[in-house]
């Protein structure tokens, strides 16, 4: 068996599975590595020697982008990159990219039915039935 040459850490997921990102990156004999990252600390220890990282919601800052000894790409699940120092990983020559199309039907989805809730008095009357300000019967509320 060759032997794996490119290192790929996921730094923090909280999906259910990583067996997409595991099938790709092993039609390349990459090693996969998932982490649970809260500090700059705990990103450098386990991707000081990665070629390509792929993150969710830790900061990548300038300290843990001059830690990087091989890291040629930064990807970040989702559509913002505001938590990756794309100045210095640019000065640093690492690829940074995103996924600008996800959640895109979740999130147009939830908008629209917050707008019909609205639209129909949804989310007042929710509300008014939590704080126990609207009864039952007729002649029994207190709008």
């Amino acid at each position: 068996m060759l032997k794996k040459q490119i290192k790929v850490v996921i730094t923090d997921c909280n999906h259910p599975s990583i067996e997409i990102e595991r099938k790709m990156l092993s039609e390349i004999n990459a090693e996969l590595i998932l982490s649970n990252c809260n500090t700059e600390e705990d990103i450098i220890k386990v991707a000081k020697d990665a070629d390509g990282i792929i993150n969710q919601r830790v900061s990548i800052t300038r300290r843990v982008i001059k830690s990087l000894n091989k890291c040629k790409v930064i990807v970040r699940y989702g559509v913002g990159v505001d938590n990756i120092d794309i100045k210095v990983a640019t000065e640093c020559g690492i690829i940074v990219a995103n996924v600008p199309d996800y959640c895109v039907d979740e999130v147009s989805s939830h908008a629209l039915g917050l707008i019909l809730g609205c639209a129909r008095g949804r989310i007042l009357f929710n509300s008014k039935v939590k704080e126990k300000k609207m009864g039952i019967f007729p002649g029994k509320t207190s709008f």
